[in-house]
């Protein structure tokens, strides 16, 4: 299911729109954004920021464990990460 983030004006209720977008680093970006309302007219600057982390990512494994992985079934790939 996928699912869109609305922004909201704060100061009307009507969706807006993002103008532009200015990355400031690879976990901060601003977002330039107005409303929709015309008789409104608001335009402000939202901040979309990294927060953390849930589930790393299978990216930062030794390639030879990324393979061990793929060779085992689902419902056992985590036991691989078990310390025991």
């Amino acid at each position: 299911m996928s699912r869109s983030v609305v922004q909201r004006c704060c100061v009307c209720g009507h969706e807006s729109r993002i103008e532009s977008s200015k990355i400031i680093s690879d976990k901060l970006k601003l977002l330039y954004c107005g409303c929709k309302d015309p008789t409104c007219g608001h335009t402000w600057v939202t901040n979309l920021e990294f927060s953390h982390t849930l589930s790393p990512s299978a990216l930062k494994l030794p390639e030879e464990l990324r393979e061990k992985v793929k060779t085992v079934p689902p419902a056992q790939q985590q036991n691989l990460f078990v310390s025991q």
